[in-house]
C-alpha cells in the first residue's frame, strides 16, 4: 500500500512545486480565466497546423489555419499567442489582414463586421524559439531532450499554460474544436506520435519528413502536441465493450521496445475497468495511442503521454498509465467548460484510480487510500468555484499564489466516495456513467457527437434524478466552499448525541454508520442531529471512513 501512495503523493508534490512558483516568474503563460468580448465573438471550428521543427536550433517554422464562426457581430478576433514567436503575416480568406501584438494576444482587425453564424479563416505565418518548459507537464513548453542513444527526443506539454505555447489558438477549455490536422516536419529519422489517425508519412528531399495526422473528434487545444524520437511502433488491438475494436498504437523508444507489450496488455486491463463503469472507450474510430516521453505524463487524447518508466506498484499495475488512459473519459470525452470545474477531470479520475483497487479485489485498500486521501486535504479554497479561473488556480490555496493545493484531485476524489455512501452504489454509478455518457445511444457514436462540455451543475442534476433525493446541500458544502463539516459527539452514559457543525450553519443532513454492539446500522441525521441509546461498549462512528469530514 506504502508504493501506491507514494506514486499517487508524488505527482501532487511535484504539482505542488510547479504552480508555488507562478509568482516568480517561472509560468509562462495563462490559460483560460474571464473571455473579453472580441475572444467570446467566436467559436472555432478547426485547426490545421503546420510546423517546421528544428531540434538542432531549438525553433519551429508555423503556419497556422483556423477556421471558425462568428458567435457575436464583431470587426475584432484576438488570439493569443505566446511572446517569444515572430509573426510574419496574417491573413483572412487569402487577404491580408491589419493586427496588433500585445504582449501575448494578436488583435486582429477584419475588413468589416462579420455577423452571427458568418465563417472565417484566419491564416498566421509565424516561428521563433518556443519556451523550454521549466518543470513539465505541470509547468509546459517544450522539450529538447535525448534518448538513451543520443537521439534527438522532442516532447511538447500544454495542459496548465496553454497551446499558445506553439501556435495561435483560442486559449479557453471551451473552446473545444471539432477537429483538427497537424502537419509536422521533422529530421530523419525521427518519427511524430501526436493524437488522431496517421495519413501520411512525405520524404521530403532535406533529410525531413512530414507525418500528417487527422483528428476527427473534438478535442482540447492542449491535447493537439506531438512528440518526435527515432520510434518504433507497437500495434496490436482489443475489443470494446460496444462490439467493435480499439486500435492500440505505441509510439516507443527503441531502448524500450521489450517493455512495451507489457505496457499494452496492462492497458487492455485498464480499459475493461473503465468500460465497465463508464461505457465504451470514446475515440475508437481513432486510436488508443501511447507516445513514450521524457516527461511523467499527460492525457493527450488519443496519444497519452508516458514517462512513467515501466514501474508497477506492490498492487501490480502502473499508476501513471491508469490514471492518464482514465482521463479519455475525464477530460477528453467529458471536458470542463471552464477550470473552475477540473475536479470534473482530476476528483473523477482520483476516484476511479482508487476504485481500481477495490476492482482487482483490494476493497480495504480502497478504504485505507480514501482514508489518507482525506488527511492530506487543504480546505483552503473550494474544489469547484462558481467564479472563472485560469488553470493555475485550480491548484492554488492562498492569495500569493505560493502554497499549493491538491484538493481537486483528493478531495474530489473523497467527495465522490462520500457521495456514494450517501446514495448507495446502484444509484451512485448509474450517475458516474451518466456523466460520463447520458444515454446509450451515445455510447455506439464515435464521430464526435459523444463528446461535451459539462460543469460541477451536470453532475447535480444526474445524481438527484439517479438518487431521487435533493443533493445541493451536499454540493454546497463539499463543493462551494472550502470549510469541511465536523461530527460533534456528546457522551453520556448510554446515549450518544451527535450532531455537524457547519460553515455559516449550511445545512447538512449526512447520515453516518454506527457501530452499536458490534453491529453496523446507518443513522440518519435529518436536521443534522441525531441521538443513540446503547449499552455496553460505546458506539463507534464511521468505522471505515465514508464521510469526509473535520478532525
Amino acid at each position: 500500500m506504502r508504493s501506491v501512495l507514494l506514486s499517487f503523493l508524488s505527482i501532487f508534490l511535484f504539482a505542488a512545486a510547479a504552480h508555488g512558483q507562478r509568482d516568480l516568474g517561472v509560468r509562462p503563460t495563462e490559460t483560460g480565466g474571464p473571455l473579453s468580448y472580441e475572444q467570446a465573438a467566436y467559436d472555432v471550428y478547426y485547426y490545421e497546423i503546420d510546423v517546421n521543427v528544428d531540434p538542432k536550433e531549438r525553433s519551429i517554422i508555423g503556419d497556422l489555419l483556423m477556421t471558425g464562426r462568428i458567435v457575436h457581430p464583431t470587426n475584432v478576433i484576438v488570439v493569443d499567442l505566446d511572446t517569444p514567436f515572430q509573426i510574419e503575416s496574417i491573413e483572412n480568406w487569402m487577404t491580408p489582414v491589419k493586427w496588433e501584438r500585445r504582449g501575448g494576444k494578436i488583435w486582429i482587425k477584419l475588413p468589416q463586421t462579420l455577423q452571427a453564424g458568418e465563417m472565417f479563416s484566419l491564416r498566421t505565418k509565424y516561428s521563433g524559439k518556443p519556451r523550454v518548459a521549466p518543470r513539465p507537464p505541470w509547468i509546459g513548453g517544450f522539450m529538447w531532450e535525448k534518448t538513451p542513444s543520443g537521439a534527438d527526443w522532442i516532447s511538447v506539454a500544454l495542459q496548465n499554460d496553454g497551446a499558445d505555447l506553439y501556435f495561435p489558438v483560442k486559449d479557453h477549455p471551451s473552446d473545444k474544436v471539432d477537429g483538427a490536422t497537424m502537419l509536422i516536419t521533422v529530421p530523419d529519422p525521427l518519427v511524430v506520435a501526436a493524437p488522431g489517425v496517421l495519413d501520411r508519412v512525405i520524404k521530403n528531399k532535406d533529410n525531413t519528413s512530414t507525418y500528417k495526422w487527422e483528428i476527427n473528434n473534438p478535442i482540447p487545444n492542449y491535447s493537439l502536441v506531438f512528440n518526435a524520437a527515432p520510434y518504433r511502433v507497437i500495434k496490436d488491438r482489443m475489443k470494446s465493450v460496444a462490439g467493435d475494436y480499439i486500435p492500440i498504437e505505441f509510439y516507443i523508444l527503441p531502448e524500450s521496445y521489450e517493455k512495451g507489450q507489457k505496457l499494452i496488455d496492462e492497458t487492455k486491463k485498464y480499459v475493461e475497468f473503465f468500460e465497465k463503469y463508464l461505457g465504451p472507450y470514446p475515440f475508437r474510430s481513432q486510436k488508443l495511442g501511447i507516445a513514450e516521453t521524457p516527461h511523467l505524463g499527460m492525457e493527450h487524447s488519443t496519444m497519452l503521454a508516458y514517462g512513467n518508466k515501466f514501474q508497477y506498484n506492490a498492487h501490480g499495475f502502473d499508476w501513471l498509465q491508469l490514471h492518464e488512459l482514465g482521463h479519455e473519459w475525464w477530460a477528453n470525452l467529458v471536458t470542463a467548460s471552464d477550470w473552475r470545474d477540473f475536479w470534473i477531470h482530476e476528483g473523477f479520475q482520483s476516484f476511479m484510480d482508487t476504485l481500481y483497487l477495490e476492482h482487482i479485489g483490494k476493497k480495504d485498500a480502497y478504504f485505507a487510500e480514501m482514508r489518507n486521501r482525506a488527511a492530506r486535504t487543504r480546505n483552503m479554497q473550494p474544489v469547484a468555484p462558481r467564479e472563472q479561473k485560469f488553470a493555475y488556480e485550480v491548484y492554488l490555496a492562498a492569495p500569493d499564489f505560493v502554497a499549493s493545493d491538491g484538493d481537486i484531485y483528493g478531495k474530489g476524489a473523497v467527495v465522490l466516495h462520500t457521495l456514494r455512501y450517501l446514495i448507495g452504489d446502484d444509484a451512485f454509478f448509474r450517475a458516474l456513467r451518466r456523466m460520463a455518457y447520458p444515454d446509450k445511444e451515445m455510447e455506439a457514436k464515435t464521430d464526435g457527437s459523444q463528446t461535451r462540455l459539462v460543469n460541477t451543475d451536470d453532475f447535480l442534476t444526474i445524481a438527484e434524478e439517479e438518487s431521487k433525493m435533493e443533493l445541493g446541500w451536499f454540493f454546497e458544502v463539499y463543493l462551494r466552499q472550502p470549510k469541511l463539516p465536523k461530527l460533534v459527539l456528546q457522551l453520556v452514559p448510554g446515549t450518544l448525541n451527535l450532531h455537524w457543525e457547519t460553515p455559516n450553519n449550511m445545512p447538512f443532513p449526512m447520515p453516518v454508520d454506527v457501530v452499536i454492539d458490534g453491529k453496523t446500522q446507518r443513522v440518519e441525521m435529518k436536521d443534522g442531529k441525531a441521538t443513540i441509546s446503547y449499552t455496553g461498549a460505546v458506539p463507534t462512528v464511521d468505522p471505515v471512513g465514508w464521510v469526509l469530514t473535520s478532525k
